[in-house]
C-alpha cells in the first residue's frame, strides 16, 4: 500500500478518528501530518482541550506514521506531556516522526500545536509490529 492509499484508507474508514474529527493530511515514510478540528464537546470543565482527546490525536496520527512501514501495528506504550492551556486553541496540527523502527518496536515523537503555533503536547508512541504486511488485505487478529 502506498502512502496516498493509506492516507485515503486512514481518513475514510470511520470510527473514533472520524468521530473526533481528525484527519491526515500527510505521509510519508516513518511521519505524517494530522489536523483535528476543536468542538465544544472535546473540551474539559474549565474549557480546556480534554487531555484525553490530544492522547487520541497523538496515537492516531503516531501509528499512521508506523503504519508508513507497511505493517500492521498496535500501539505498545505511549506516554504525553501537556505543554500548555488550550482554552483558545480550535485546531490542532499534529506531527509524528520517526525516532527508531526495527522489527518489532517501533518509537514515534509526536508534536502538537494549535493554530496559534503555540507548542501545546508532545508525545512518545511505541508501536508493535504484527509482521503482517498492509496489503496482504487479510483480517488480522490481535
Amino acid at each position: 500500500m502506498d502512502h496516498e492509499e493509506l492516507k485515503f484508507e486512514r481518513n475514510h474508514q470511520g470510527g473514533h478518528a472520524q468521530d473526533m474529527n481528525m484527519q491526515i493530511v500527510e505521509v510519508d515514510d516513518g511521519r505524517a501530518v494530522g489536523v483535528m478540528k476543536i468542538e465544544d464537546r472535546m473540551l474539559n470543565p474549565y474549557g480546556a482541550i480534554h487531555g484525553g482527546v490530544l492522547f487520541s490525536l497523538a496515537d492516531t496520527v503516531g501509528g499512521t506514521a508506523a503504519l508508513s512501514r507497511g505493517f500492521y501495528i498496535v500501539t505498545s506504550n505511549g506516554t504525553i506531556n501537556y505543554l500548555r492551556g488550550t482554552r483558545n486553541s480550535r485546531e490542532i496540527t499534529a506531527i509524528a516522526t520517526e525516532v527508531k523502527t526495527g522489527k518489532t518496536l517501533s518509537i514515534y515523537d509526536v508534536e502538537m500545536e494549535d493554530e496559534h503555533g503555540k507548542l501545546v503536547a508532545k508525545a512518545v508512541m511505541t508501536y508493535c509490529s504484527l509482521g503482517v504486511p498492509l496489503d496482504r488485505g487479510d483480517h488480522v487478529d490481535y
